[in-house]
């Protein structure tokens, strides 16, 4: 029988109680049993005492000096015993509720302990003992530590996996052609699983872990490739886009676009001329120019006869981008126009008219494009700025009102190339990863809360010359209720302290009238310091702004600190980011260093992404993240985008569905669950 078949009660040991332990933890098969693999490994190697830390665990062979001693306190016991270690040095070692042990612990007796070791005391506070002669796998190298349940622990879990290796592991079917297996020198599918739960040296944990993370990233990429291939048939329109498009695009902006922007274009216009619907992401740092490859898209679409809707999160932003459409490509005959809450309701039915007889080529908008009454003559494209602040029902039903419609996203949160493979696997990304001309770049300073003065006076020096400041509140993330309470504080204080200048208030418990009236406000130079929480973070864009000054800098991840100090920079006056920090651990002191030392969006990704790991990085709710056995998308990126050329040559050849060494490939793709793959 095959052990994917094979049920875990025919293990010796393992009966109704066990069995519904292990089905807890998704345990059904031998093949489950084998493949649940260790989250972590403790290093057991003996070492000397002159090498021990205080806290480290230790492993150590050593002999019994003297009697052990027994104290009890109610039913619990506390049993103590000198240990004579490299040879003559003597440590004392304490063990818990073990007091069954105290006959084999004789004088003289050699034992195997591990257990922490504290420096101070000199006492090691043994967790296991060992009387053989050194055999016991448990006492030697690598331990490894599995997730377990209240029942059934990880020393119990990794004792029926040893006792399925010893009668199955033969079993264990190598999946990958040899000649993969070759190129890459792997070991086997078995010797790497047998590695993984009774690995002999840190090189047998490096050879396993490598050829198991190749094989998982490797099944993920082929079922991504195989899914978008063979998604919704038919799934879009070739459309037939004039040669010119590009030259008569780039007549009607006022600069040059630079070379990052020139291959997204390319990359739209290669899409478009493909009889599927394109899904791509647009993704660069802040200020790298994504509006006008988004603008490139909807003149290229009109050019093609369709319309293009444009879907931003907030109000304000949906007008800026609607200002910069109409200043465009008005010059070029299209009919631009902007629907949000605002309307009014004449001009509202004037352009739903316009929009359903296809008066109108690109309509820029908010969630109003959403409603039932929004109906489209012929919707070829939509557009979506920060598509993650929009859920997927949203985006479904804006493109259930065209046919087949391309779909471009736009992200100003850069995504480390590894993390973009894993997350969007099944979506093109173009990445923008140079600044047009002119941009320059922001000084960041960082203080401590005693120097809050001295940043005020910078402050004060840049409102005196005409310009506008950012204030940010502490971030508090429990509660928004918390968050009000934090800005609103600060303003109170930032009156006393900024007195003589007009300030402004916003947060994200106004209504969304009152946000934009404020932002409106600010943008019109009514308010010179606008003290907020992070719902500004995206997208506005105020050129009189110079200062971006942050409270408990401490508290914010790297990414969004980087879109803070992207709200400032926009004009021609030198701009500063301000950190008001208390970097009180490593992590935050490297966080604010790397602030202070680097500009480029995506190295404060990558280094965000080291500090936080993916999950958080992303945000759990959205980040869509497959879960991966062995694999981490952070530490094995080379393995990730090796994985994806190899899967995607794979699937592009022939052989493939004809090799017989390619059969169980095949099937283990098939048999994968894919609700990772329906991100939308």
């Amino acid at each position: 029988m095959e052990l994917k078949q094979l049920s875990v009660r025919s293990l010796p040991g393992v009966g109704p109680a066990k069995e519904k332990s292990l089905a807890a933890l998704g345990l059904y098969t031998v093949h489950d049993l084998l493949h649940y693999f260790p989250f972590r490994f403790e290093d057991r190697t003996p070492r000397p005492l002159s090498q021990w830390a205080d806290g480290d665990r230790v492993t150590v062979r050593a002999t019994v000096a003297g009697e052990a001693v027994i104290r009890w306190r109610g039913p619990k016991s506390m049993m103590t015993a000198r240990l004579r270690v490299d040879g003559q040095q003597l440590v004392l070692g304490t063990w818990f509720s073990q007091h069954y042990l105290k006959p084999r612990l004789t004088d003289g007796r050699m034992v195997t302990v591990s257990g922490k070791w504290n420096a101070e005391k000199r006492i090691i506070v043994v967790s296991e003992t060992s009387f053989d002669a050194g055999s016991n796998y448990r006492m030697n190298g690598f331990l490894p530590v599995y997730h377990g349940t209240k029942d059934l622990g990880s020393k119990q879990i990794h004792q029926l996996i040893v006792k399925a290796l010893e009668l199955h592991a033969d079993h264990l079917a190598e999946i990958l052609p040899f000649g993969l297996v070759q190129k890459y020198k792997l070991w086997s599918h078995r010797d790497a699983v047998i590695a993984m739960h009774r690995p002999k040296s840190q090189e047998d944990l490096r050879q396993a872990h490598r050829r198991l993370a190749f094989e998982e990233f490797l099944l993920f990429q082929m079922q991504l490739h195989w899914f978008r291939m063979h998604r919704d048939e038919p799934t879009g329109i070739a459309r037939d886009v004039p040669a010119d498009v590009m030259e008569r695009f780039r007549e009607l902006l006022p600069a040059d676009l630079t070379a990052a922007q020139q291959r997204a274009t390319q990359d739209i216009l290669n899409d478009m001329v493909k009889p599927k619907a394109m899904a791509r992401l647009i993704q660069g740092d802040v200020g790298s120019g994504k509006t006008w490859v988004a603008l490139f898209a909807c003149y290229a679409a009109f050019r093609c006869g369709d319309q293009a809707a444009l879907m931003a999160p907030t109000e304000i932003l949906a007008e800026q981008h609607y200002k910069e459409a109409e200043k465009v490509l008005s010059k070029a005959g299209v009919e631009v126009r902007l629907l949000t809450g605002s309307v009014s309701s004449k001009e509202r039915s004037s352009i739903l008219a316009d929009l359903a007889a296809g008066r109108v080529h690109v309509v820029v908008g908010t969630h109003a494009l959403l409603t039932d009454d929004v109906q489209f003559a012929r919707l070829g494209l939509i557009v979506t700025d920060e598509q993650h602040r929009f859920g997927v029902s949203q985006r479904s039903t804006l493109r259930s009102k065209g046919v087949f419609p391309d779909v471009l996203m736009l992200s100003a949160t850069p995504i480390p190339r590894t993390l973009a493979l894993a997350v969007y696997g099944d979506i093109d990304v173009s990445t923008l990863d140079e600044l047009p001309k002119g941009r320059q770049p922001i000084q960041t300073i960082a203080f401590s809360m005693k120097g809050e003065d001295d940043a005020l006076r910078l402050v004060r020096k840049e409102l005196s010359l005409g310009r506008q400041a950012f204030i940010v509140a502490p971030s508090i993330e429990e509660s928004e209720t918390l968050d009000m309470a934090a800005v609103t504080e600060l303003y109170e204080r930032m009156k006393e302290k900024l007195a003589g200048f007009s300030l402004g208030l916003l947060h994200g418990r106004m209504s969304a009238k009152d946000k934009d009236a404020t932002m409106r406000a600010f943008r019109d130079r009514e308010i010179q310091a606008l003290v907020s929480t992070t719902v500004i973070e995206v997208g506005i864009d105020i050129p009189n702004a110079t200062i971006m000054m942050i409270y408990n800098a401490e508290r914010f991840g790297l990414a969004q600190l980087h879109q803070l100090r992207g709200r400032v920079g926009r004009g021609p006056h030198k701009s500063t980011c301000i950190l008001i920090a208390e970097a009180n651990h490593d992590t935050a002191r490297a966080r604010i260093q790397t602030m202070v030392e680097t500009q480029n969006g995506f190295d404060i990704a990558e280094k965000d992404l080291q500090l936080r790991g993916p999950g958080e990085f992303l945000g759990v709710r959205q980040s869509g993240l497959p879960q991966f056995a062995v694999g981490d998308i952070v530490q094995d990126q080379n393995v990730m985008a090796v994985a994806r050329e190899e899967a995607n040559a794979l699937l592009s050849s022939d052989t493939f569905w004809l090799s017989p060494s390619t059969a169980a490939l095949r099937e283990a793709i098939s048999s994968l669950p894919d609700s990772a793959l329906y991100r939308d």
